[in-house]
């Protein structure tokens, strides 16, 4: 099994989320890629020492940069404030990592093109996260559970509660 090391920049409420997701990865798909939370990032040292803990990350550091030029890092998970996005993602596809970046991309529809062109010619794999809690599916299925439903079957989702 391919192990995959980490490194998150980002660590409040979609730092948590990616964190839980890269724990839960295994259980859902046992013969696949096996993430290492290795390097947790953040602005405030005791911060981002205290969610590195919390959140099972092996180490912390409050320097993207150098997170970034780390030989034992293969991929970079970008939630830090969306106006940093571009220059984090970009320095990461520079550096030959993996990305992966929270929505939105960039601020700009240029910057975003200009982000999509370096990540090709880095011949790297790279990705947005996009979550659909508007999608009429989804909606309709929090309104069931807020009427008190508790398990929903859909055509193609199956849903046993949703995070209030």
């Amino acid at each position: 099994m391919e192990t995959v090391n980490i490194g998150m920049v980002g660590y409040k409420f979609m730092g948590k989320a990616h964190s839980h997701a890269y724990r839960d990865l295994p259980l859902f798909f046992p013969n696949t890629i096996h993430p290492e939370m290795k390097v947790i990032c953040g602005r405030d040292l005791n911060a981002v020492v205290a969610a590195a803990k919390q959140f099972g990350w092996e180490e912390s550091t409050t320097d993207w940069k150098s997170l970034i030029e780390r030989d034992d890092i293969d991929l970079i998970d970008i939630n830090a404030p969306s106006n940093v996005h571009k220059e984090i993602t970009i320095a990461a596809l520079q550096a030959g990592k993996h990305v992966f970046c929270e929505k939105p991309l960039a601020l700009t529809l240029q910057d975003s093109r200009e982000m999509l062109e370096i990540a090709v010619a880095a011949g790297v794999k790279h990705m947005v996260g996009f979550n659909y809690r508007f999608a009429p599916a989804v909606m309709l299925a929090k309104k069931l559970l807020d009427e008190g439903k508790r398990y929903l079957s859909f055509p193609c989702l199956v849903f046993t509660g949703l995070a209030r």
